[in-house]
């Protein structure tokens, strides 16, 4: 802990020339709690400033790892085809007033990106450049809004889809006047 405390600044100063300036504090962090979780480990103490730096240096490779791991995960998601279970497969104008109304509920974002893509139409290219987001950041909150679109229309009206709430009871009911 005396060493962490003492070589701080040099130990930032290596993580922030070797990560992104957000990941610095996190890299910090983990790499301390790393350190003191092996202490027990160090055979030298003598050698404790070079033993600092190489958890420092494998934490930031096991951070690079993590951050390409989930890259490669979103762009995955981005290329998978849309399938044809998707909650809000509709036309323009397809929906009924139930499921706008939950539509509406949910986040901003993810109704936002709901109401561009799919119930006015717009590619995910057109939503992404409109929101000021990249398309794979679209694809993966147009994924997640159907989800939980999904997940909301299920708990209200007992359907999973914009097209499958045209035949709930919400009408009937009065519950979801838009």
């Amino acid at each position: 802990e005396k060493a962490l405390r003492a070589h701080r600044s040099q130990l930032r100063g290596f993580v922030a020339a070797r990560a992104l300036a957000a990941d610095v504090d996190d890299a910090l962090q983990i790499a301390a709690m790393r350190a003191l979780e092996k202490a027990d480990a160090l055979v030298d103490p003598d050698r404790v400033v070079p033993w600092l730096y190489q958890i420092h240096r494998t934490t930031l490779i096991d951070l690079a790892r993590k951050a390409r791991s989930e890259r490669s995960k979103i762009e995955a998601l981005a290329a998978e085809p849309m399938s044809e279970a998707t909650p809000a497969e509709t036309e323009p104008g397809d929906a009924c007033r139930c499921s706008l109304e939950q539509a509406r509920q949910l986040n901003p974002r993810y109704s936002t990106i709901l109401e561009m893509v799919d119930i006015s139409g717009a590619s995910l290219k057109e939503a992404a450049r409109t929101l000021g987001v990249t398309v794979n950041t679209a694809t993966v909150r147009l994924h997640r809004a159907r989800k939980a679109l999904k997940d909301k229309l299920m708990a209200h009206c007992g359907v999973e889809t914009m097209r499958g709430c045209n035949d709930c009871h919400c009408t009937e009911r009065g519950c979801c006047t838009a």
